[in-house]
């Protein structure tokens, strides 16, 4: 139907919505009573589609104040892709109302990654995941849950995000569900790991050889708004520690190889005569703000010590709607990324942009060209892993792996 032939009376039961076609648009119009499709039906559509883009000055219409003339398409609308007008009018709403909380969310737990909500994606099959040669976007309808070794077998379920077997990656990145009473499994030999909370509530021990407390079984909690997340060094130099959840709980875990610096790595056989990671549990807003520096003006938080014992760094970037990256980056160092709160669009590669929502994951290789942009209704949170502190030839293909280091012998 066209605007003119909708009864007044039915004008706000209709939904409406553009769909851009080279340099005209045609309007898609849905009636509330719609009979079934029949051929007698599909003609009149075929007529309708095909005058409005003969003549796209009449398509003027007053539904969702849609306008035509000045082609303004609300990138909220836009950006998913979909041309529904569900997308436009949340859109809308989202700017005229403010958000409100998920029901039974705390502050420091990130609902959204795990039950993102609807998006319009009915069709079997139909995903916006990608892979590419320098990057990779998984996004929730595409993960695929496994088991890990040594896990509670029956209580637990794995999504990985990332690994080595992505081009230049020397970690893994892993969303783990946690029933009841699920107990964690070691890490392989020479392996670190960093956990963070999720949903819930993990409870667990640690020992470390150069802590407060040498050799000391130690207890730790992880709970939102408190602490909520905790790095372990590679257990077989001087660290072990385990962790199980009562009442069940989702974290997402970054583990790979240590890499000592060759500046201060212990000698062959000995662990005393150079700096060593610790194990570090904290929260998020305990941590310092860091100033990005101008130009830009994004919210960066990192939650390990910037020191050299530590090969990798992870940090929280928050971005307000309309806040962008002004550099569009290209470095040495590999990102692991999972979007916690919020939208926007990702540029990866030369000429890739994607939408990116909460609960997406993204892989960013060596030397990718990155860029990202906010958009409405609420604040960006995303978490992204870094590797630091190490020479190039200490990661990707070159894969050095310094003498002294616990897995050297392995090689």
């Amino acid at each position: 139907l066209l605007p003119q032939q909708i009864p007044p009376n039915r004008m706000s039961r209709v939904s409406a919505s553009f769909v851009p076609a080279s340099s005209s648009a045609f309007l898609l119009v849905r009636h509330p009573k719609a009979r079934a499709s029949t051929t007698t039906a599909h003609q009149r559509r075929c007529r309708a589609a095909a005058s409005a883009a003969r003549h796209p000055t009449q398509l003027t219409p007053t539904v969702n104040k849609i306008t035509t003339s000045s082609h303004k398409f609300s990138p909220m609308a836009m950006a998913g892709g979909s041309g529904s007008s569900d997308h436009a009018m949340s859109a809308k709403r989202a700017r005229e109302e403010p958000a409100a909380p998920a029901a039974g969310k705390r502050a420091g737990e990130y609902p959204m990654v795990l039950r993102p909500g609807p998006r319009g994606e009915g069709l079997p099959g139909l995903t916006r995941s990608v892979y590419e040669r320098d990057h990779a976007l998984i996004t929730p309808e595409s993960r695929v849950w496994c088991g890990l070794p040594g896990w509670a077998a029956g209580k637990h379920s794995a999504a990985y995000l990332a690994s080595p077997q992505m081009p230049g990656a020397i970690f893994s990145m892993c969303l783990v569900r946690m029933d009841a009473r699920c107990t964690a499994g070691k890490c392989l030999p020479g392996v670190e790991r960093f956990i963070f909370l999720i949903e819930g509530e993990v409870e667990g021990f640690y020992k470390d050889a150069f802590g407060d407390v040498p050799n000391m079984l130690q207890p730790f909690k992880l709970e939102a708004g408190k602490k909520e997340y905790a790095y372990f060094p590679a257990g077989t130099t001087h660290t072990t520690h385990g962790f199980s959840t009562e009442t069940g709980a989702v974290v997402l875990m970054f583990e790979q190889v240590y890499r000592p610096h060759p500046v201060v790595a212990p000698s062959a056989g000995t662990n005393t005569n150079g700096p060593v990671p610790r194990v570090f549990i904290g929260n998020v807003d305990e941590q310092p703000m860091i100033d990005p520096g101008a130009p830009e003006v994004f919210g960066l938080r990192k939650l390990l010590p910037l020191s050299v014992e530590y090969d990798f760094n992870i940090h929280i970037m928050d971005f307000e709607p309309g806040q962008f990256l002004h550099c569009n980056e290209m470095h040495y160092n590999q990102h692991g990324m999972l979007m916690l709160e919020g939208q926007g669009i990702y540029r990866l590669g030369e000429t890739k942009w994607y939408h990116v929502r909460a609960g997406d994951a993204i892989y960013m290789a060596p030397y990718v060209p990155q860029w990202y942009a906010a958009l409405e209704p609420g604040r960006t949170r995303y978490i992204l892993y870094k590797d630091t502190y190490r020479d190039p030839l200490q990661s990707g293909s070159a894969g050095i792996v310094h003498p002294s280091a616990p897995c050297a012998a392995s090689k």
